[in-house]
């Protein structure tokens, strides 16, 4: 017998308060098939379901997503929290994982996705979610094998069509079924509003003080308006500071500080090649939508002849091309580069940084060298550290 996919009561009124939000409700879940008939998961009938638990459900949800909406983690936190302890439910276990990541921490949001894609295996948003966050954070692998699985439980599902479209093409970018309630794949921005045509351009890396960033002159328009935003959504304006012409980066002042993820260092030599590295970046697309920003794991390259002192081939396959920006780690997490390429593979020493900006940017470690860090700690880390450009011409 095929049971119908049906949503909680509680998750179809906060998805009317979200559609008022302008956001995203749930993509509709294709006929399922005769072969593998999909399984209702019972537990969210389990607790209460008297009219009074099931209107406070509602309205815990209902606050839960307003207050992601609004950039209030905390609120939504507590709400979603809340929630879960009237009912073990994927929805709700969603919208946690969706506040841990607003609120910068994707190490508890990628161990509690292991858990919702593995206890709520018929709920296939639960999959795409955790399949996400490992490609994100460098586990392309086992993000495919995860992804592989949802599409041969629910091969006609939106989200599963529209992740593995993205998967393919190596854009990480979460538009139209991916950016569907209860597993939108991107946080909300928050902060400055930016201009109904910006476009995300490249991207930049926050210096320590928190008030300046630098971002490559070719991503930034002759003329027009700039913001800036991480992987929390947190937007913010930016003017240009100053140029060099030399490294081909721009030093922007924000209007507002962001936060810095701490402990902001750059090794006292640079790098050698064949080094082991983590590379990080935003994709680039006309859209202006919030994303969360992409890492790959590498080995640095061989020095570029004939070109500019403090310039290196990345060595660091990213996906897409353009004038990227983007922070280089290495395994201890000190900063080692910026990666810099527009349509070639190429990176600025810390060294070459280090001389033209300064104190700004970061202090010096000194020896000896620190452990490595765990990726998902560096990706963590990187969410406040790189951020989204977003450009638009006069």
């Amino acid at each position: 017998m095929i049971i119908a996919r049906r949503w909680p009561v509680g998750w179809a009124v906060a998805l009317s308060v979200a559609s008022s939000l302008g956001v995203a409700g749930p993509a509709p879940t294709g006929a399922p098939s005769a072969q593998h008939p999909p399984h209702l998961h019972h537990h969210d009938e389990e607790a209460g379901s008297t009219p009074q638990s099931l209107a406070e459900r509602e309205r815990l949800l209902v606050k839960g997503e307003s207050s992601l909406h609004t950039g209030d983690v905390e609120g939504a936190r507590q709400a979603f929290e809340q929630a879960a302890l009237q009912a073990h439910a994927a929805h709700i276990e969603l919208g946690i994982l969706r506040t841990h990541m607003q609120a910068g921490e994707y190490r508890p949001a990628l161990a509690f996705a292991a858990h919702t894609a593995g206890v709520h295996a018929d709920e296939v948003e639960g999959r795409v979610f955790y399949a996400w966050l490992l490609n994100l954070g460098g586990q392309v692998a086992m993000a495919e094998q995860t992804l592989q699985q949802a599409e041969a439980s629910a091969p006609d599902h939106p989200m599963v069509k529209a992740a593995r479209q993205r998967f393919d093409t190596g854009a990480l970018l979460a538009e139209g079924a991916l950016l569907s309630l209860p597993a939108r794949l991107a946080p909300f921005a928050t902060g400055v509003t930016v201009g109904r045509d910006a476009r995300a351009a490249g991207t930049a890396l926050l210096l320590a003080d928190g008030r300046h960033a630098l971002a490559p002159r070719a991503a930034l328009p002759p003329a027009g308006s700039i913001w800036l935003r991480n992987g929390l959504g947190q937007t913010v304006a930016a003017l240009v500071d100053q140029q060099d012409e030399s490294l081909g980066l721009v030093l922007l002042t924000l209007s507002q500080p962001l936060p810095v993820a701490g402990g902001e260092l750059v090794p006292p030599r640079d790098a050698f090649p064949g080094s082991p590295a983590f590379a990080i970046d935003y994709p680039i697309d006309a859209s202006g939508l919030p994303a969360w920003p992409v890492m790959r794991p590498g080995f640095l390259g061989t020095p570029v002849p004939g070109a500019v002192a403090g310039l290196r081939r990345l060595g660091v396959e990213l996906p897409g091309s353009g004038p990227r920006g983007g922070p280089v780690y290495d395994q201890g997490g000190r900063l080692v580069g910026l990666a810099l390429g527009q349509g070639f593979d190429r990176m600025i020493l810390a060294g070459a940084l280090r001389h033209r900006f300064g104190e700004r940017f970061g202090a010096q470690a000194v020896e000896p060298r620190p452990s490595p860090l765990a990726a998902d700690e560096l990706y963590e880390r990187a969410m406040k550290s790189s951020l989204q450009v977003l450009v638009s011409r006069y």
